[in-house]
């Protein structure tokens, strides 16, 4: 499987996934513009009162000073509801990003090649947290500044042409400075994202595997990787910000020309004494924000780099595809039909012409030796996956038969369930672990009781982060119970029994032979297979490159003849 691209204009490009966010970036924009000229107009209006007493010796009139007061108002109106707006235009575009991530990983994981989640988690974390400030911050200032340029330009020409003339040439200068080191600072922003990028999935990789780093003694390693990791972030983001410092220096001396060039062309020229402290300030007001925005462009190949990142995380291809038209749920207990179905995982093949049929509410025992594929078949009839070749089906008591590919996911995942050997519990009460909408706490408890955890847990018990408190098989029986509050139609078991001791395996056996769901149960144990209804043998066999296999009619005939 190749990386997606990301988008050729990573910025632009994650603009369809804000969704109605884009008329409130649109309306911090005109509060931004409105406020920056509402700053630039009391700015000169104060340089015109100055003006105006030092040289006429005589305060502006009555009108003056209401006007004056009207616009500070004004400006701090519009302070208040920009900094109100903006702060929760950033929250809500930062949930956008995660939930548009969110959505692409809930179809685009797990893929078939092992990855490093810590990369999907530093980008749903860090790199969507720098780009809210820049859909809900950054965009509005740029296009303040350009607003405020031209209206600057444009009184100026109207009253001093010659004055206007210089401060386009300073504003020139300025925006010189843009393209200056463009190539040094997307290098470097690309180097520290993926630095700091790097460093998050070091870290989220060991927390996850805390257990192991302690027991097997390893910490002393996993800190000096974690300490070379950060130390060459670090450098990154040095050799970052000191061209940075370079080129706001380079800015500096453009502004510092500027305001000497208004100053040269004010001085002499045929203009009111009382007229060029105003003036001056306006044409420093034209000039000032754009310096800023110049700044602010010298740190978007950083933000460029976060978007592209997460830009190639929203293009992940679906590890599943839809049916159109689709069809609905067929009503009834359901069966599971898997027909000369192949997968493998990149040049690895697994299954190849593999067939197993489960009646509806037949519950169906599968075993075999490691490498076999009986995760792989786990996965496929949890619709986790889809078959290379060959057709996963459900099918009902008429024996009518649906393609899983075709049922909406919202309803799939309402009929069935499943139970992974090393299946994730989240943190909190046994309640917020494993009930469904509808569940009492009376069916919680009473589900305790019968697979013998009344004694260690309750309802309302504190399981830890992943289950941290509860012992393996506490955890295993746990992830059980949450399936069975579900109330699938089908059951999918992955060694649901392999982390138990005899009395524990026999209570859970026990409860899933009084299920009336169709039932897949993949295990080693003969006790956890005792109470099926048959068992389905699975031999081992060595993967194929990538090529038909010759074999396959042999297989075909293996499977349908251990079936009993």
């Amino acid at each position: 499987m190749t990386t997606p691209a990301a988008p050729a204009r990573p910025l632009t490009g994650l603009l369809r996934h804000l969704g109605g966010e884009r008329r409130a970036i649109v309306a911090t924009i005109v509060l931004v513009v409105v406020s920056q000229v509402c700053l630039g107009a009391i700015s000169v209006l104060l340089a015109a009162a100055v003006g105006h007493a030092v040289v006429l010796r005589d305060a502006p009139p009555g009108w003056f000073w209401a006007l004056l007061a009207g616009l500070v108002i004004l400006r701090a109106l519009l302070t208040w509801g920009e900094m109100d707006a903006s702060h929760a235009l950033a929250f809500r575009v930062l949930a956008r990003l995660r939930m548009a991530l969110f959505d692409r990983y809930a179809v685009a994981l797990p893929t078939r090649r092992r990855e490093n989640v810590g990369r999907a988690a530093s980008t749903a974390m860090a790199d969507t947290e720098r780009l809210e400030f820049f859909y809900a911050h950054t965009v509005a200032q740029l296009v303040a500044a350009a607003v405020n340029a031209l209206l600057g330009l444009g009184l100026l020409t109207v009253v001093q042409p010659t004055l206007a003339l210089v401060t386009l040439t300073a504003l020139a200068l300025v925006l010189a400075t843009v393209p200056l080191g463009r190539r040094r600072l997307e290098t470097l922003g690309h180097e520290v994202v993926e630095a700091t990028g790097a460093l998050s999935d070091r870290v989220v990789d060991v927390l996850g595997g805390l257990r192991e780093v302690l027991g097997y003694g390893i910490h002393e390693p996993v800190r000096r990787q974690i300490r070379e990791t950060g130390a060459e972030a670090a450098r990154a983001a040095g050799r970052l910000e000191t061209t940075h410092r370079v080129l706001a220096g380079a800015r500096e001396a453009a502004v510092a020309l500027a305001g000497v060039g208004v100053l040269v062309s004010v001085v002499g020229r045929d203009v009111a004494a009382e007229h060029v402290a105003a003036l001056v300030v306006l044409a420093l007001a034209t000039v000032a924000p754009m310096a800023d925005a110049a700044a602010t462009c010298a740190r978007l190949p950083a933000l460029r780099a976060a978007a592209a990142r997460v830009g190639t995380e929203l293009a992940r291809p679906s590890v599943l595809t839809l049916d159109t038209p689709q069809a609905p749920l067929p009503e009834g207990p359901l069966g599971l039909r898997m027909s000369d179905v192949d997968f493998g995982y990149d040049d690895r093949r697994v299954l190849d012409g593999f067939d197993l049929t489960i009646a509806p509410g037949e519950h169906v025992g599968l075993r075999g030796p490691s490498g076999a594929g009986k995760s792989t078949v786990v996965a496929l009839a949890s619709r986790l996956w889809d078959p290379d070749a060959g057709a996963v089906d459900l099918t009902d008591s008429a024996g009518d038969h649906v393609p899983i590919s075709a049922v909406d996911d919202t309803a799939l995942r309402a009929a069935l369930s499943t139970v992974e050997q090393d299946g994730a519990l989240f943190s909190g009460t046994v309640r917020e672990a494993i009930a469904g909408p509808s569940t009492t706490d009376a069916e919680i408890e009473a589900l305790l009781a019968r697979l013998g955890l009344a004694d260690a847990v309750t309802a309302e018990s504190h399981i830890g982060e992943g289950g941290l408190r509860l012992s393996g098989g506490q955890r295993a029986r746990l992830r059980l119970a949450r399936a069975v509050l579900q109330r699938p139609r089908i059951l999918v078991l992955d060694e649901p029994t392999a982390d138990l001791d005899e009395a524990s395996a026999r209570q859970v056996t026990d409860l899933l032979g009084t299920l009336p769901a169709t039932m897949l149960v993949v295990s080693h144990r003969p006790q956890t297979l005792a109470g099926v209804d048959r068992v389905v043998e699975m031999s081992s066999r060595e993967a194929s490159e990538g090529t038909p296999n010759p074999r396959r009619a042999r297989n075909h005939a293996e499977h349908a003849a251990r079936e009993r």
